[in-house]
C-alpha cells in the first residue's frame, strides 16, 4: 500500500512539473508561418506573438525556398527590425509563391533580439516533401546549397555601411562559403564610437571597433574573411566526426 502511495505521488509530482513547465514555455514570444492557398499560388505570412509582458525590439527573417518539377531552385527572403508590446500579435510580412502540382517548397521563420541577437523563436513550414526526397535524400541539403553566402546587413550608420559594402564585394567573390548566413551587425557604444560583430549561426566570431579610416576598415575585413574561413572549417570537421 505505502509502496502504491509512493508511485501515485511520483507520478503526480512528475504531471505538476509538465503543466508548470508548459505554462512558463506559454509566456515566450513565439513565430508561426500561416499559409492559404488560392488556384496555383501559396501565400504565407509571418506572425509574430509576444505572450510576455514586456515590450520587445526584435529582428526576424523570412525564407521560403521552391524546387520546381524539373529539378531549379528559387527563393525568396524578407527581414528586418520590428517592435512589439506586451500580449500583442503582429503580421510581419507575407511571402506569395507559384506553386503547381509536382513543385515542393520548405519555408523558414526565423526570430532574434535585437541587443542580444539571441535566436528567441521559430518556426518551419512543408510542402509536397516527398518530392524533395524524389531529388535528394534531404532538402537541407537544397537549402544550405541555396543560401551558401547569404548576408545580412544590420549596420546602423555611414561607417558600418561602408564595411559592410566591402564585405559583401569581397565576400561574394569567394569560391568556398559558409553554408550559413552571416550577419554583419552594429551596436552604439559611449559617445561616436560602436562595435561592428560578425556573426554565423547566432555565435559572434569576431568584433572590432568602428573607425571610419580605409584602411583600418581594410585591416578588419581581412580579419572577418580569416575568423570566417577558421569557423567554417572547424563547423564541417565536427560535422563530419559525425556522418557514419
Amino acid at each position: 500500500m505505502m509502496k502504491s502511495l509512493s508511485i501515485l505521488s511520483l507520478v503526480t509530482f512528475f504531471v505538476f512539473l509538465s503543466i508548470l513547465g508548459y505554462g512558463q514555455e506559454d509566456k515566450k514570444v513565439t513565430a508561426r508561418i500561416e499559409s492559404s492557398m488560392l488556384e496555383n499560388q501559396i501565400k504565407m505570412k509571418a506572425v509574430i506573438v509576444n505572450n510576455t509582458a514586456v515590450y520587445k525590439e526584435l529582428n526576424y527573417l523570412l525564407i521560403s525556398i521552391k524546387k520546381g518539377s524539373g529539378g531549379n531552385l528559387s527563393n525568396n527572403q524578407q527581414s528586418g527590425k520590428f517592435s512589439i508590446n506586451p500580449n500583442e500579435v503582429k503580421v510581419l510580412s507575407e511571402i506569395s509563391v507559384n506553386l503547381e502540382t509536382q513543385d515542393a517548397l520548405k519555408a523558414f521563420l526565423y526570430v532574434r533580439d535585437e541587443q542580444s541577437k539571441v535566436l528567441v523563436a521559430k518556426d518551419s513550414l512543408e510542402l509536397n516533401s516527398d518530392l524533395f526526397k524524389k531529388k535528394t535524400a534531404k532538402i537541407e541539403d537544397d537549402a544550405v546549397y541555396e543560401l551558401r553566402g547569404l548576408t545580412i546587413d544590420e549596420t546602423k550608420t555611414k561607417v558600418g555601411k561602408d564595411f559592410y559594402d566591402m564585405f559583401y564585394i569581397q565576400y561574394s567573390q569567394l569560391p568556398d562559403k559558409s553554408s550559413s548566413a552571416i550577419t554583419i551587425s552594429e551596436l552604439p557604444l559611449r559617445g561616436t564610437s560602436g562595435q561592428i560583430n560578425i556573426q554565423i549561426d547566432d555565435k559572434i566570431i569576431y568584433s572590432f571597433m568602428t573607425n571610419p579610416g580605409e584602411d583600418y576598415l581594410q585591416e578588419q575585413l581581412a580579419f572577418s574573411l580569416k575568423y570566417i574561413k577558421e569557423f567554417t572549417a572547424k563547423k564541417n570537421l565536427i560535422k563530419n566526426e559525425f556522418i557514419y
